[in-house]
């Protein structure tokens, strides 16, 4: 049986083949993808008899457990320089790292043009933080020398939701990249909640400040869709393209002007044109994004329909609207009524339930709205 310095040696150099040839391969390639599944099954072996384990860039040497990584001369010196370039001395692989974090992981390891690097919830990347005070040590020839005690690590930047929803969303204006593993990254960390917090109002994200609110909110109707996805059946893989959906849902809306965003009076008929057109933009936007999915564009689209057909976007009669994009659609009311804006102040819950009753059969799927409030009631005993 492998030790642990064998199977983290393992582990590291599976990775470093995978940075090797996603700098000369597309990331989807074969030969990238083998070697993280090799890693993946090596962390995960490693992993299920420690809870964690932490690779250290000291000077020119990697250590695990304070113990010099036993890798090849050419594959320490390929890491150490990503890991300099980078910025990057410490990792962390923690217990039940998923593949889709390892696969974003070395994505953003290999590729030049990455502005940033950022900790991921089971992948923890940082920097080794140095004790102030140093203390002179004698070797007892007679050189005194100073040494620097290793006091703890300070992690790079770990994005809240609504900071990678920001980053995601912003990347749509900006003409960058839309980056995919940064949303499937976000609803891996949703179906965590899932699993670890049996009431989703403990995971909403609390509004900071006006601008943020379309990031903020988009983060939290994603936590309660997949809430309530599970809640009325769905399993795993649907709920995670589910989750997708969610998150992007409200894309359309990063190019409709704050002031009519931000509006608090009512809005003239154009605002009211320029605001009801992001669910079409939205969905335009992505059906050109590879590795999109139609549920995706669907939700995108139809959000903002009722129930009854009324709504918009104006499509044809009897357009049926995906049960997914239903189930967006009340948690989408419920997060918004819920929340202070700067034409209303924020509803109590059992108001907010009253109207959400009170829509059943027209704006809202009556089975869909009694399974909501179920839960959320449920989440408050």
């Amino acid at each position: 049986m492998a030790t642990i310095q064998e199977s983290i040696s393992g582990a590291v150099t599976q990775l470093t083949a995978a940075i090797q040839n996603a700098g000369m391969y597309p990331a989807d390639h074969p030969l990238v993808l083998n070697h993280i599944r090799e890693a993946h099954e090596q962390l995960t072996h490693l992993l299920g008899v420690r809870l964690d384990t932490t690779i250290l860039l000291l000077g020119e040497h990697l250590t695990v457990d304070n113990r010099p990584l036993p890798l090849t001369g050419s594959a320490e010196a390929s890491l150490i320089r990503v890991l300099k370039k980078r910025s990057v001395e410490r990792i962390t692989f923690l217990r039940g790292v998923p593949l889709s974090q390892l696969e974003s992981f070395v994505r953003n390891l290999a590729d030049p043009d990455a502005a940033s690097i950022h900790s991921m919830p089971q992948i923890r990347i940082g920097n080794i933080k140095l004790k102030k005070t140093e203390k002179e040590v004698d070797d007892g020839t007679g050189i005194v020398s100073s040494e620097v005690d290793l006091d703890g690590f300070v992690d790079l930047d770990i994005d809240t939701p609504d900071q990678l929803i920001r980053h995601v969303y912003q990347s749509m204006l900006s003409g960058k990249n839309f980056d995919m593993d940064r949303v499937d990254d976000l609803v891996v960390h949703f179906m965590d909640g899932l699993r670890k917090e049996a009431n989703p109002l403990r995971l909403l994200s609390e509004l900071k400040s006006s601008d943020e609110y379309t990031f903020t909110h988009t983060a939290n109707v994603g936590i309660l869709t997949m809430y309530l996805a599970e809640h009325v059946g769905f399993k795993a893989p649907h709920l995670k393209n589910i989750g997708v959906a969610a998150t992007l849902h409200d894309i359309g809306k990063i190019t409709t002007p704050d002031k009519i965003l931000m509006k608090q009076g009512m809005l003239t008929p154009e605002e009211r044109t320029v605001m009801e057109n992001h669910t079409l933009q939205g969905a335009m936007y992505l059906m050109n994004v590879k590795g999109v999915s139609n549920l995706a564009v669907l939700a995108a689209m139809e959000h903002h329909l009722k129930y009854d057909g009324t709504g918009y976007p104006r499509l044809k009669k009897g357009w049926q609207t995906n049960i997914v994009s239903q189930m967006i659609s009340v948690a989408d009311v419920f997060d918004a009524l819920r929340t202070s804006r700067p034409y209303r102040d924020p509803m109590p819950q059992d108001r907010i339930e009253e109207i959400l009753i009170r829509e059943k059969g027209t704006s809202f799927n009556p089975y869909l709205v009694d399974r909501f409030i179920a839960l959320i009631r449920k989440s408050g005993n």
